[in-house]
């Protein structure tokens, strides 16, 4: 490899530039011959193949020497590049592909080296490309791992759910004997499975627990097409009555308690006091219908199926080349037929069926694809704000491009040697962006984990990686192109005379403004959609559940059947347990309920005494929660009127019933329940009294008004699952020990699960709008910034450019404050413009906010909010202004006089 310092000093001859220039000028095209001969050595060529092909890329020193002298002492570049292109030319041929690609190669290591001499001007824009790039990366993962990743099973997309449609309900779970029915006629799924979540307490080591499962249709791992790690899956003759005793696990549950011994199979395993025979190991990270830890069959018995009770999810598949259209005519005209055909419990029942993917993400799709879509507007902010510093950048180097021009650069090289500084600005601030995507998904993941599906396929991938490649360059393409066009438009001669600097100042202006007009419009978007949700979520937040949370323990304890297998024994042993939970120091009150509030409805049909029997399918329902007698007092539930209920409430006295102000509302329109009997679809026979009304809580979900409730004793309809409420004056969380320690004393071989605070559930029930709002703030805020930034750094340019200016004015007799009103005004009028684009654009998107319900007591156009954010955003660019304003009021007229 040749000494190429000593080359050129052999045949450049520059005797009058001072030694300190000559030696610049020697190293830069020593450097650039260089890289033409690790070029040639890269591209497989011999090592004196390679030192001749970097010795002939010049082929005129003379004319380079010339056009050196000429050049100013930073732009050695244009000179060289000329002496190189001469030699293209002297060879009779046009650039091709390789001359090009070495042409970038180059303009890449320049783009590097110019770059490396502005290192602050560097870091802000690496900066601002890496918020921006970090910011859609980090959310891209989230809609890749939950939207776009397919569901892991074989062949996802021909999996659907199969829904009935109650008319008082909507779509509704499924009546054992209509799944039957369906799976005997329909003709467009390969196999039709049904499902039910389960729990059931477990014995390790005389430490009961309670594990989380489903009972399963035989079929459905064949029709999910997964095999089990280890062992079988269930057989046809299993999946009835009195011979389902067989299990199997999740490979979770097999390595936690088994040790991952292959041993396991043949086992017996004993769930809620039941033993049953482990037949299988399911394969690691397998899921359905959630997280379980163990399956059972189903077991449904065709003799006594109900098409009452409605509590099976039904899954299928469809047969290859079938349609789900064409699925959902089949199965709505079966699911009518039935109704037909059974019309005391199916009236106007009908069918529906759904994508099992879109059902697992639907609820969240609109609000990851509105942060997806906030996310790109900040990308766009930063590419606004890059190329707003470029612009600035190529104003100061006008006159480099002019003598480049001078000597020969063509416009095209010109701007794609720019667009090369661009790109390699945009694909080391997306390496830069990646870096932090990555640094914040954990963040991201822990704030969505109870609020987002499948939360644990987020991650950086490639499919992630290539999208942040496609993102940077499209950033970098993008924010680099017209700075590159508007210096390329540099004129000559005028770039060239004295005072040219400011000759093409107007357009580069024109732009500068423009750009970051669209900053703040975009800013303001952001600004009032993060403010829309914000109010929105304090207005949940203030909600009154109808009771109070602060200060309730809640767990839930469920009876195994083949322990209390009577109802007596399941009200004697809570009876037990409600007195144990009593005696805790501390407790106020312990109640019991069998369904957890804010979490769910529990519906039921009913009917009032002395009004005509409605229509089958038309008739009215309610809320129906089974209660102990101091659930109310423990959750601080208001008595409106007549009694609650009391321990003399007991199977054998009459029925009660307890009503809310929602139900008398509805249903008793100016009368008077008391008194008035209700026949409620729990399988009891006569009418339950209505003795109280009590006030109204949302038992499904603070977004929701109250539905109608009616309460009736435990004792009088008794559940084996209930969940217990301690009521406390203190910290709730203090009682989880001693109330484990009641539950023990009562039968320890049962576990407390799911123990919380009703504070931590109503907490949870607000997390996905909580998890976009955030998000949105945070994007708002960011794009906020870098609006402020580029209205800054405009300002603060257009001050420099007017110093002379600022400096006359002074000189004759202009004072500070006209300076500070002139800057600021400047500043101010831009401002003004991008916030009353930006408003408009507001308004017009405000409608895509309602479609996707992720308002709550706001409305789209909400004057509060767009004041707030307006005047926010017109504080932040006041301050922008200010900054450089009052720099320029400190400008010395003599010495501004004296600046060329």
């Amino acid at each position: 490899m040749r000494d190429w310092h000593a080359f050129v000093r052999e045949r450049l001859s520059l005797p009058d530039l001072i030694a300190e220039r000559e030696a610049r000028i020697v190293r830069e095209i020593a450097v650039q011959l260089e890289d033409f001969y690790r070029e040639a050595r890269a591209a497989g060529r011999s090592d004196a193949d390679a030192d001749a092909h970097a010795r002939q890329q010049i082929v005129d020193w003379d004319r380079l020497a010339k056009d050196l002298r000429l050049a100013d002492a930073v732009h050695l570049r244009p000179a060289l590049d000329r002496a190189i292109d001469l030699h293209t030319a002297a060879r009779g041929g046009q650039p091709g592909v390789r001359t090009m690609a070495l042409h970038m190669m180059r303009d890449a290591r320049y783009a590097v080296r110019q770059l490396t001499r502005t290192p602050a001007f560097t870091l802000v824009v690496l900066l601002t490309i890496a918020l921006g790039i970090g910011a859609t990366t980090a959310i891209f993962s989230v809609v890749n791992g939950v939207l776009l990743r397919p569901l892991p099973y074989p062949e996802p997309d021909s999996l659907v759910l199969v829904n009935e449609v109650v008319p008082q309900y909507g779509s509704f779970s499924v009546a054992p004997a209509n799944f039957l029915d369906w799976r005997q006629q329909n003709t467009v799924f390969e196999r039709i499975a049904a499902f039910n979540s389960d729990r059931a307490a477990y014995i390790h080591k005389d430490q009961p627990e309670m594990l989380v499962g489903a009972t399963v249709s035989w079929d459905l791992f064949d029709l999910l097409r997964i095999a089990p790690a280890i062992g079988r899956t269930f057989r046809a003759e299993e999946d009835a009555p009195g011979k389902n005793a067989v299990v199997i696990i999740s490979h979770g549950l097999w390595e936690r308690r088994f040790g991952g011994d292959p041993a396991v199979l043949g086992q017996t395993v004993n769930l809620n006091a039941a033993p049953a025979t482990n037949i299988g190991v399911m394969p690691r990270g397998f899921q359905f219908p959630s997280d379980g830890e163990y399956w059972r069959p189903i077991a449904l018995n065709p003799a006594n199926a109900t098409r009452g009770g409605h509590f099976l999810g039904v899954v299928a598949r469809r047969k290859a080349g079938g349609t789900l259209d064409q699925a959902q005519a089949e199965m709505k005209t079966i699911a009518e037929r039935l109704a037909v055909q059974y019309p005391a419990n199916s009236a106007n029942e009908s069918a529906e069926v759904v994508s099992l993917q879109d059902r697992v993400v639907g609820g969240v799709r609109p609000a990851l694809l509105t942060l997806l879509a906030a996310v790109g507007v900040v990308v766009l902010i930063a590419c606004a704000n890059v190329a707003n510093l470029l612009l600035v950048r190529a104003s100061v180097r006008e006159r480099e491009i002019a003598i480049r021009m001078s000597l020969g650069a063509d416009r095209r090289r010109l701007i794609a040697q720019m667009l090369a500084e661009s790109l390699v600005l945009a694909l080391a601030g997306g390496a830069l962006g990646i870096f932090f995507a990555y640094l914040a998904i954990p963040a991201v993941k822990s704030l969505g984990g109870g609020s987002i599906p499948r939360v644990g396929n987020i991650g950086i991938d490639l499919r992630v990686l290539a999208f942040a490649a496609v993102v940077s360059i499209g950033t970098g393409v993008l924010f680099g192109l017209v700075p590159a066009w508007q210096a390329s438009r540099t004129g000559v001669g005028a770039a060239l005379k004295e005072g040219g600097r400011s000759a093409t100042a107007s357009g580069g202006r024109w732009v500068r403004s423009t750009l970051l007009v669209a900053e703040v419009a975009m800013s303001i978007v952001l600004l009032v959609g993060a403010g829309l949700l914000l109010r929105s979520f304090v207005k949940l937040t203030n909600v009154d559940p109808g009771f109070r949370p602060e200060r309730v323990l809640a767990f839930r304890v469920a009876l195994p059947n083949a322990s209390y297998p009577e109802e007596h024994q399941r009200v004697a042993f809570f009876d037990r347990l409600l007195e144990g939970l009593q005696r805790i120091p501390g407790v106020a009150a312990a109640g019991m309920i069998q369904s957890l509030p804010i979490r769910n409805d529990y519906v039921l049909s009913f009917a009032i005494q002395g009004r005509p029997a409605p229509q089958p399918g038309s008739e009215p329902s309610a809320n129906h929660r089974v209660i102990s007698p101091d659930y109310f007092k423990a959750l601080g539930i208001r008595l409106v009127r007549g009694r609650t209920f009391t321990n003399r409430d007991v199977e054998k006295s009459p029925m009660v019933a307890v009503i809310d102000e929602a139900f008398a509302a509805r249903h008793f329109p100016g009368e008077d329940p008391i008194g008035r009997g209700l026949d409620i679809g729990n399988g009891s026979d006569g009418f339950y009294e209505i003795v109280g009304i009590v006030g109204s809580v949302n038992y499904g979900g603070l977004d929701r008004a109250p539905n109608p409730t009616m309460y009736v004793p435990y004792k009088q309809d008794v559940f084996s699952t209930m969940w217990m409420m301690v009521g406390t004056g203190g910290d709730p969380a203090q009682l989880t020990n001693p109330a484990r320690q009641a539950l023990l004393e009562v039968d320890r071989r049962l576990p407390a699960s799911g123990m919380t605070t009703l504070a931590t559930v109503v907490d949870d029930s607000i997390a996905q709008r909580r998890f976009s709002m955030l998000l949105l703030s945070g994007f708002a805020l960011l794009a906020l910034f870098l609006a402020a930034v580029g209205l800054y750094g405009v300002v603060g340019y257009s001050v420099s450019q007017r110093t002379q200016e600022i400096g006359v004015r002074m000189a004759i007799g202009a004072q500070r404050r006209d300076v500070l009103r002139m800057v600021i005004g400047g500043g101010m009028k831009l401002s003004v413009l991008g916030l009353a684009i930006g408003l408009m654009v507001a308004v017009l998107l405000a409608k895509l906010i309602t479609t996707t319900t992720m308002l709550f007591g706001v409305e789209p156009i909400d004057p509060m909010s767009y004041a707030a954010t307006a005047g926010l955003l017109a504080m932040v660019s006041l301050l922008a202004c200010y900054l450089p304003a009052r720099r320029a009021m400190q400008v010395d007229p003599v010495i501004a006089m004296r600046q060329e």
